[in-house]
């Protein structure tokens, strides 16, 4: 009976110890931005600025620059892009879905398996642009400038 209670106590101890360590985990990820994302919010702008995996959901982030960041895996999710500049940011993997891009410059960019669905990218320039496994599914493309 009694080692049984204590088998019972030793899986549970663990079960703990990876629900706490999980949590941990996961909570660096989804909020790794810190300093420099509050930096990008309060200026509006983060030249070569590590915000891989920042949070920036239906930000307001109209003529920001982002020249020379780091954005991967970041949410930018409906976020207002409008006329922003990612001239030679790593994109990668950031999640742009619905976020409005209108007159974006993204040169030299690398938006490998960014994406950028129904996303508007009308009048963006995309010269130079690394668009490697980028989703485009209803995304709005006039006026783009390869």
């Amino acid at each position: 009976m009694i080692s049984g209670r204590i088998g019972v106590e030793v899986v549970m101890c663990k079960l703990l110890t990876w629900i706490t360590i999980s949590f941990a985990l996961l909570g660096t990820s989804i909020y790794a931005g810190g300093a420099e994302e509050e930096k990008l919010m309060n200026t509006n702008s983060c030249v070569g600025c590590d915000l891989s995996n920042a949070w920036l959901e239906k930000a307001d982030l109209k003529k920001a620059d982002f020249s020379g960041a780091n954005l991967y895996r970041a949410n930018l999710e409906y976020a207002d892009l409008r006329g922003a500049n990612f001239t030679g940011a790593d994109l990668s993997n950031v999640r742009l879905r619905g976020a409005n891009l209108t007159n974006a410059i993204l040169d030299n960019a690398i938006l490998r398996y960014t994406n950028l669905g129904e996303a508007n990218l009308s009048g963006a320039s995309l010269k130079g642009t690394k668009l490697k496994d980028a989703r485009f599914y209803n995304t709005k493309t006039d006026g783009i400038r390869f």
